[in-house]
């Protein structure tokens, strides 16, 4: 939860007395700024303690000379800081630059965490004004209020019901409608591209934007229908007594209305909408957990299908999702029985096709079905979170054939692709550490591939886990390079040791003098170019003929994998010849007049 800023004054709370601080007895306001049973405490402008009185001892434990001079941010829990206390001092500006001097500004509210002594976390409600440069506020404990909130299951941000809550009132009513001939529906809704909205805005006018989402919705429905919040951005209604589906897909369309008109932020109006699924029961079996999947599984087709509408579950989809869960079943016992292996596809130079390393790709090894390509199970091992698991086998499997290569081959680096899942992983760089270890391939030996797609779900995590690796030694390579809009920007902004040409430019290469094939020669021209100034590495990906090869020597990309040279093939296939084989070092060497590019956190190591 982060903090809430409240420039109006509570309801129900008298106006302040149109009398200056300055008028009161001075003595009379040190007795009660001593003697208050309360927190009281004044701030200077930047939010740093001047003055704390001594039920701060009985609040947070600490004495109250260990406040003066320090920052309120200092006290604050790490989620609930910096955007409340900025968002404070712009309401605090806002204020002075609308009355006169000697006027009291209205007051704020900012409820967060702050830390005890004794090491706990206390929500605490601070009420204050701004005077001058100075701030004068109250602060009670409500962690009580707020721990009763969610005992209660209520959310405490939008006042919703929370899962739980949502959860039992939906299975009480399966039960009431399996005596009756009426449906109920439920509406799970989940507001579009809300993670770039929030980033953009910012969390505290996020959370004010989640808040007038929950009023909307709650006012759109029918006087008995259930909204509960989720988590997240994720909102769902529970609608009884209907009579058919259509009815259900009604309230859907009312639901979407509420998004029509711009929600009021104090950054200016923003325009949100959102995507519903929904799905319908009655007493046919089904628990709520199910008619909840069912509905999330709906609203992910409508959000697919480009968002700001809803989508029914219907038969189609439920046999969709069956044969989904029986092939994701499938992959669990397959990864059990040691069904999945490694091919493995030459990167060789073009200039004389010396093999310099492998891309390690996964396969199925289907007992019915024979070899599966990981386009047919791979996002499923994504959706039943097995990537994972599967990702670490395949990073083990392949470091521990690349050591083995090297007895007699030295030089050889190993690719592997890596997905989103296992980049959120908070474990990977010790994943990575370990396998290392364990297979005994130094880390320059070793390239992780990384989709431009997988950067973009969370660009400054993906950032934080890239510097971890390479500060390992472990070489990063961008894949599909060129398949994403911010393909250039990813140049500068992520530290690369190597890019993987996305097919898509590769194949047109192979076309006659046309437009495609011209704008992908320019294209490949300036990104070479662009990657040897920024001594990173190109990989053309996908070359299956002499056309394309040239095209590419002619455009100066150094490095290729395709069938013009060889498919990918399991270990006990790839034949080592040494004469084919040339040093890592001197592939990747660079002229000598190149400037290194200065890399934050991270080092280069050879393999």
């Amino acid at each position: 939860m982060t903090l809430r800023l409240i420039t109006e004054v509570p309801a129900g709370l008298p106006e302040p007395r149109d009398r200056s601080l300055g008028e009161l007895d001075p003595a009379a306001f040190e007795e009660l700024f001593l003697h208050a049973g309360g927190m009281l405490a004044i701030l200077d402008h930047e939010g740093r303690f001047l003055a704390v009185n001594p039920a701060s001892e009985r609040v947070l434990g600490w004495d109250p000379q260990t406040f003066v001079g320090e920052s309120l941010l200092d006290f604050l829990h790490p989620h609930d800081g910096s955007s409340a206390l900025r968002a404070r001092e712009r309401a605090a500006t806002a204020e002075r630059g609308q009355r006169e001097p000697d006027e009291h500004g209205r007051v704020v509210e900012l409820l967060a965490r702050h830390r005890h002594r004794d090491g706990s976390w206390r929500w605490l409600l601070w009420s204050g004004a701004a005077h001058g440069d100075r701030w004068y506020a109250a602060a009670r404990d409500v962690t009580e209020w707020i721990q009763l909130e969610h005992r209660v299951g209520r959310d405490p941000l939008t006042r919703l019901p929370n899962r739980e809550v949502l959860t039992t009132e939906l299975t009480h009513a399966l039960s009431r409608h399996a005596r009756s001939n009426q449906h109920l529906a439920v509406l799970f809704l989940d507001i579009d591209s809300f993670k770039q909205i929030n980033d953009s805005i910012g969390h505290e006018a996020g959370d004010r934007l989640l808040a007038q989402v929950a009023e909307r919705l709650s006012a759109s429905v029918r006087g008995g229908d259930v909204v509960g919040r989720l988590g997240g951005d994720e909102f769902a209604v529970v609608a009884e007594s209907l009579g058919t589906e259509v009815d259900a897909a009604m309230i859907a369309q009312r639901a979407l209305a509420a998004f029509s008109e711009p929600f009021q932020l104090g950054s200016g109006p923003i325009v949100v909408s959102a995507s519903i699924g929904v799905t319908t029961g009655s007493g046919d079996g089904r628990t709520a957990g199910a008619l909840l999947h069912e509905a999330d599984i709906a609203m992910y087709r409508a959000k697919k299908a480009g968002g700001n509408r809803f989508a029914i579950f219907d038969g189609a989809l439920r046999t969709e999702v069956e044969l989904r869960l029986e092939a994701q079943r499938e992959l669990h016992a397959a990864l059990a029985r040691g069904e999945f292996e490694l091919y493995y596809q030459p990167i060789v130079t073009l200039k004389d096709s010396a093999v310099v390393g492998y891309e390690a790709l996964l396969r199925w090894a289907h007992p019915e079905r024979g070899v599966i390509a990981p386009l047919a199970f791979v996002p499923l091992a994504e959706q039943a979170e097995l990537i994972v698991p599967l990702g670490l086998w395949a990073l083990g499997s392949a470091a521990a054939q690349t050591v083995a290569w090297r007895a007699s081959t030295a030089g050889l680096e190993i690719s592997l692709n890596v997905s989103a899942r296992q980049l959120a992983a908070d474990t990977f760089p010790d994943d990575v550490k370990a396998a290392l270890e364990q297979s005994g391939l130094s880390p320059g030996g070793l390239c992780l591939e990384i989709t431009e797609a997988a950067m973009l779900v969370d660009p400054a995590r993906t950032a934080s886990v890239i510097a971890q690796l390479r500060e390992l030694g472990v070489k990063i390579a961008l894949d599909g390079f060129g398949a994403e809009p911010a393909s250039l920007h990813q140049l500068i902004a992520v530290p690369l040791d190597m890019i993987k040409l996305d097919r898509g430019l590769i194949a047109a290469l192979a076309d006659a003098d046309n437009t495609a094939n011209r704008t992908s020669r320019a294209m490949l021209a300036a990104v070479t170019a662009a990657a040897h100034e920024l001594r990173i590495s190109v990989v053309a990906v996908g070359v299956e003929h002499e056309r394309q090869r040239e095209m590419l020597l002619s455009a100066g990309c150094e490095l290729a994998q395709g069938h013009l040279f060889a498919p990918a093939r399991p270990a006990a296939e790839v034949s080592l010849k040494p004469q084919q084989l040339q040093a890592q070092a001197h592939v990747h060497e660079k002229p000598a007049s190149r400037r290194p590019r200065a890399r934050s956190g991270a080092r280069q190591t050879a393999s």
